[in-house]
């Protein structure tokens, strides 16, 4: 597990919001905190604080829903997803390709 993580008050002062919205977000589950054997309390990792700045984002700044952000996040997961399996194709084909001009 990495080593880096965020209290639940880290993020409350990093993105200015409320504990209710993090409690929120967990029970809409949008987000989810995890243990970690050094802290005594619940913390996010770095993925789970990248969803809550666009939730939040999206939320505050352009007037979405929960329901819409979790639409979104949904989409940019798998858009992010699918740009790795074309990296991996493509790279793929390159080794494809230079193997064939060598020969």
């Amino acid at each position: 597990m990495s080593d880096q993580y965020f209290r639940k008050e880290q993020i409350v002062e990093i993105f200015k919001c409320n504990d209710d919205f993090l409690r929120q977000l967990e029970e809409e589950e949008l987000v989810h905190s995890d243990e970690v054997e050094s802290v005594s309390e619940p913390v996010y990792l770095p993925d789970q604080v990248e969803r809550i700045r666009i939730i939040r984002t999206l939320t505050h700044e352009l007037d979405v829903n929960l329901a819409g952000a979790e639409v979104i996040i949904s989409m940019r997961e798998n858009m992010i997803r699918m740009q790795r399996q074309f990296e991996l194709i493509l790279e793929e084909l390159v080794r494809e390709l230079k193997t064939r001009l060598r020969d």
